[in-house]
């Protein structure tokens, strides 16, 4: 059975092979119809050109060629559109039509080599006639690489051949026929790639469309056969088709979904998180403090969720996109291992490290998301560990003066994982069974979301593990090692002193009173005055009046006019009376791929995602006011 199928699929390619080299040879010929007839009449006015000074029995017969020639290809491409069947005469026709353009660029060839002469005119028209014809051919003749690689050659190699043998300043000329037989080459070699790329796309989408007529006269014969449940496969039919329509609109919206699911989340997490930071500033018994502790963890819990399932469907859209900046991988272990310690106190267990002393201390890649593929090893490794140790442990695998690549390891004592388990593990919502799921919770995103990270940076992932005697996840990935040993932000940061209390007075844009209580708390407790308006449009009112505000604190979505439309309303009136700029920050929750540069294109100077952090928040009013 294995040998017919493996015979049936080398069928397949065959039959798909013969229709490419088909497609490609009426492509050739749809192009060389017009080009064919341009070239006959250019041979008649070189001809006419080169008749004074030149051997006329010599330009008769050259000019004799090429009408026969073009005359052959005429005939011939009306025998084209005349047969339409596919016989063994038809492919041998094929080749005695590459034949005559083959010749037609041969008859060229032999103009570039037998009408050189000592005419400095006639030299450069024959010159421009032959790199006009060659790279003409490009367009014609690229869908079929290996016939326009040979055009080219047998059009310019004959005047390459007579300018070396020419000598002195020719012979550089010659060298730059060469190379430009290369850039020729190159050109219809991406040319030819384009048109193979979109044959295949367009069979493809034939045999797409195929499959699914076929499926759908296979359904209607169903439906025939059962007859007598013809009401319920009417409901059933009406069900799948609204679905299918649910389904085709969810996908063109995907992404505008996506903000706002992100932006209406964000909204409320934003009151909760808001409050609870400002319950933790206040004055609260030991065991209030621990309720609002819990709720605060809970909530960042849920908004890690989030952007794990937004961070998901970014990288299956393609939009994640890596940046390369130095840092210093030690730190950022030992960070992670501070963040995770008291989650893993709670499980007791014992959190270490283990980083080999060769690795360079400053390496270039996404430090944001390998903390993210190690933040996400590290959390599992403790989820499924009891009364255990999890290490994480880094070592050098190779190591240049430019480069460095690296093995991090996460060992941990739990409970281990099935062969059978873990050949599925790294698939998208997926646990290693139904019982882990319900024991120990999570969506199985983790893991994707790690695999994707690193396959995004050409790195290698994989799994060691029994049932019942803990797991090594282990990931292998190459950095750059920069030539400046400094991590960026580490002398501003040593320089850096907190701001306790800010001065300032800031005119607040907020729809939502949630959102606004919380703002307006957190502006008190940096020591800032404010005033509120709930829309743009107010917003631009209140800024043409007289005032005294130093910064603009914006939302982005809200009734009227958004802030996007705010923000650009007072760029233009600050332009139109020459007044000072004043700082807007954007404090939205927009916060997919590109909304930052959104905020910025429309005229703010800085940008906040909710749910808003008190720290994060006062960061970046200290770095305006």
């Amino acid at each position: 059975m294995l040998g017919i199928s493996e015979d049936s699929d080398q069928i397949e390619k065959s039959k798909h092979r013969e229709k490419i080299w088909r497609e490609q040879i009426h492509l050739v010929d749809q192009n060389a119809v017009i080009s064919n007839y341009v070239s006959i009449v250019i041979a008649v006015a070189l001809a006419y050109l080169l008749w004074p000074k030149q051997s006329h029995e010599a330009i008769t017969v050259w000019l004799g060629f090429m009408v026969a020639v073009s005359a052959i290809r005429a005939i011939m491409s009306a025998e084209f559109a005349r047969k339409k069947d596919e016989s063994p005469e038809k492919k041998s026709f094929y080749r005695w039509y590459l034949l005559a353009i083959v010749l037609t660029g041969a008859g060229w060839g032999a103009s570039g080599y037998l009408f050189f002469n000592d005419d400095p005119v006639q030299r450069v028209v024959l010159g421009f006639v032959v790199a006009g014809m060659s790279a003409g051919g490009a367009s014609v003749m690229a869908p079929i690489i290996r016939l326009y690689v040979f055009y080219l050659l047998i059009v310019v190699s004959p005047i390459m051949i007579r300018l070396y043998m020419e000598g002195g300043d020719f012979t550089a000329l010659a060298y730059m026929m060469m190379g430009y037989i290369v850039v020729m080459t190159a050109i219809g070699s991406r040319i030819n790639k384009r048109i193979l790329n979109s044959l295949e796309l367009r069979f493809h989408n034939e045999s797409l469309i195929r499959f699914m007529s076929k499926a759908k006269n296979e359904t209607e014969d169903l439906n025939e056969e059962l007859a007598d449940e013809i009401e319920q496969r009417k409901r059933v039919e009406k069900e799948l088709h609204k679905a299918k329509e649910v389904a085709e609109a969810a996908s063109k919206t995907k992404s505008e979904f996506l903000a706002n699911m992100s932006h209406e989340i964000r909204t409320p997490m934003n009151g909760i998180l808001g409050t609870l930071q400002l319950l933790q500033g206040s004055s609260l018994t030991k065991s209030q403090e621990e309720y609002v502790n819990i709720a605060y963890n809970s909530g960042e819990a849920l908004l890690s969720l989030l952007n794990d399932i937004l961070d998901f469907s970014k990288i299956e859209a393609g939009k994640l996109e890596l940046e390369y900046i130095p840092f210093n991988l030690n730190s950022l272990v030992n960070e992670l291992t501070v963040l995770l310690k008291q989650r893993a106190e709670e499980r007791n267990v014992e959190l270490l490290a283990e980083l080999d002393e060769k690795i360079p201390e400053v390496i270039k890649g996404d430090s944001v998301r390998i903390r993210q593929i190690l933040a996400n090893l590290l959390t599992n490794a403790i989820k499924f560990t009891e009364n255990g140790s999890v290490k994480i442990k880094a070592s050098v695998l190779e190591l240049s003066d430019k480069s460095a690549r690296l093995k991090m390891e996460v060992i941990d004592s739990g409970i281990g994982i099935s062969e059978e388990a873990q050949r599925k593990l790294f698939n998208s919502f997926t646990q290693a069974d139904g019982s882990t799921t319900r024991k120990y919770g999570g969506t199985g995103l983790g893991l994707a979301i790690v695999r994707q990270l690193v396959t995004l940076m050409r790195g290698r992932l994989g799994v060691e593990s029994e049932e019942g005697k803990g797991a090594c996840f282990w990931i292998e990935i190459g950095f750059e090692i920069p030539d400046e040993k400094v991590v960026p932000g580490q002398k501003e940061e040593e320089a850096e002193t907190p701001v306790e209390s800010l001065e300032g007075h800031v005119l607040l844009v907020e729809d939502n009173p949630v959102n606004q209580v919380i703002a307006k708390k957190m502006l008190e407790k940096a020591g800032l005055t404010y005033e509120v308006v709930v829309n743009g449009e107010e917003a631009v009112e209140r800024v043409k009046q007289p005032h005294e505000f130093n910064l603009i604190l914006m939302d982005c979505q809200m009734p009227v006019m958004d802030g996007y439309e705010a923000t650009q309303s007072i760029r233009s009136y600050e332009q139109e009376i020459s007044a000072a700029r004043l700082p807007v920050v954007a404090m939205t929750a927009n916060a997919m791929e590109g909304d930052k540069d959104k905020c910025l294109k429309a005229g703010m100077d800085d940008y906040v995602a909710k749910p808003v952090k008190q720290d994060s928040l006062k960061q970046v009013l200290s770095h305006w006011l």
